[in-house]
């Protein structure tokens, strides 16, 4: 081959295999109560977003700690270059969601600053292994989550833009699901000495997930004056009681020796999703 040939082929760039795309919801005219006119449901899906600024920015922390590592696979160099800005946009927006929240004195910011708290000195007790292995997991958590987001739990989303952030969100957490999951597979294997600090990390990101989100649920509920109102605690009750029972058997899947994300096709769903909110590839920003 020439040495121009070669040049070339050298400089070839190799595309993601999802985009990255640029978002600019306004929340400003958001409902109170935005799911289902609901305050525990509203709070428990505040609650869980007020995770997403702090743990998408650890997420990408982790990914880029080892990153020099896995440069000789330039296909998924890409993808994790692709899931860094995914990632950072997931961010922007829900941050912005969470300054719109202000106007009801929920304050929902000082439990993005608690969540940076506890990530940052998880970050720096933990080796950059198991931080690795923390965003793995809890990928793995949130493809569970967001599947059912677009099935069914968006349709109670009584706010337009509140609804396509989510489903948005959803869409993009399905395309770079296995990214995390490769990225540690590749660097360490696919051995009993993978395995057992893989399922030991989700075991403990699934407990600090939990405790987060049913804690910060408590304090919005809380701080609206409406820890004590039975019956919307009833009827979310009932929700979540359905809800984890089909959600669990997911989550365990990840505790097979042989778990691969991509084991999972959402393919007709997110295309579904897709055309619901008109996500087209004029907001994409690279591929």
């Amino acid at each position: 081959m020439k040495p121009k040939a070669l040049a070339e082929k050298s400089n070839q760039r190799i595309a993601a295999s999802f985009p990255v795309r640029r978002m600019d919801y306004q929340f400003q005219e958001m409902p109170k109560y935005w799911y289902d006119n609901d305050p525990a449901h509203t709070h428990y899906f505040t609650g869980l977003s007020t995770l997403f600024p702090e743990g998408e920015s650890y997420f990408v922390r982790s990914v880029r700690a080892l990153r020099d590592k896995v440069k000789g696979n330039q296909k998924l160099d890409r993808d994790i270059s692709a899931f860094i800005g995914q990632e950072a946009m997931h961010s922007k927006e829900h941050h912005a969601f969470h300054e719109s929240a202000q106007q009801y004195g929920l304050n929902p910011e000082s439990l993005e600053n608690a969540t940076g708290i506890i990530l940052k000195a998880i970050e720096k007790f933990f080796p950059k292994k198991w931080n690795l292995l923390v965003t793995v997991g809890l990928e793995h958590y949130t493809a569970v989550l967001v599947v059912y987001m677009m099935q069914s739990v968006n349709e109670k989303m009584t706010d337009e833009n509140i609804q396509k952030l989510w489903l948005w969100h959803s869409i993009e957490e399905t395309e770079h699901k296995a990214v995390a999951y490769d990225m540690y597979e590749y660097l360490y294997g696919k051995g009993l000495d993978a395995y057992i600090p893989r399922v030991a990390l989700f075991t403990f990101s699934l407990a600090l997930i939990t405790l987060m989100t049913v804690g910060y649920q408590f304090v919005l509920m809380s701080r609206d004056q409406q820890l004590l109102n039975i019956s919307s605690w009833r009827k979310f009750g009932n929700f979540a009681f359905d809800s984890y029972k089909k959600l669990v058997p997911q989550f365990f899947s990840y505790y097979r020796m042989d778990f691969h994300p991509n084991e999972t096709d959402e393919t007709e769903l997110v295309k579904i999703t897709k055309a619901k909110i008109g996500l087209d590839v004029q907001k994409t920003l690279f591929n």
